[in-house]
């Protein structure tokens, strides 16, 4: 059975308010997550520019693609010779574009089930709120960015202060 959320959630209307505060809580070490309904550059930034797997993916299965897509015909094209005169068996020319699209269809693939897998794992292991009021709370993918900070009864203070410091409209704790 997995742990339910602990922690404090708050909404901020601007950017640089929320960006302020990720940079605070990530000098602090607090474990925290951001909803947005867009991405930017600056939130990246200011939760110091954090590196995904999903590139890696794309480039090996691109790869993959590459592979399969001239070392298939090129095997079919050796194991059953089809006599063309005097024009080579195997093609590179030829095999080019099925070797392109291999490469395209593998790595979009790839990619999109990457992203899909990542993002349930990552669901799995940082919990976000499951109370009504954050199911409900729609505008994060509107117009409004959303902290979650994952901590402790003691620590909730603490991050609250420094919600309302940097002009949070809602800040809510959940703990059970």
């Amino acid at each position: 059975m997995s742990k339910p959320f602990k922690g404090v959630w708050g909404s901020f209307e601007y950017m640089d308010e929320t960006c302020t505060v990720i940079r605070n809580l990530r000098e602090q070490g607090k474990d925290y997550s951001v909803l947005s309904p867009f991405h930017h550059h600056e939130l990246q930034a200011a939760m110091g520019d954090p590196q995904s797997r999903i590139p890696f993916i794309t480039l090996v299965f691109g790869g993959l693609g590459i592979f399969f897509g001239y070392g298939y015909p090129s095997w079919t094209a050796m194991e059953w010779v089809l006599p063309v005169s005097m024009k080579p068996t195997v093609s590179i020319p030829a095999y080019t574009i099925i070797g392109f699209e291999m490469m395209v269809l593998l790595g979009g693939v790839s990619t999109v089930l990457g992203i899909l897998i990542m993002g349930f794992f990552h669901l799995r292991r940082e919990k976000l709120p499951k109370s009504s009021s954050f199911k409900n709370y729609s505008r994060f993918s509107n117009d409004r960015f959303g902290v979650v900070v994952r901590c402790e009864k003691d620590e909730a203070d603490q991050v609250e202060k420094l919600m309302r410091s940097h002009s949070v409209e809602e800040v809510y704790r959940e703990y059970e």
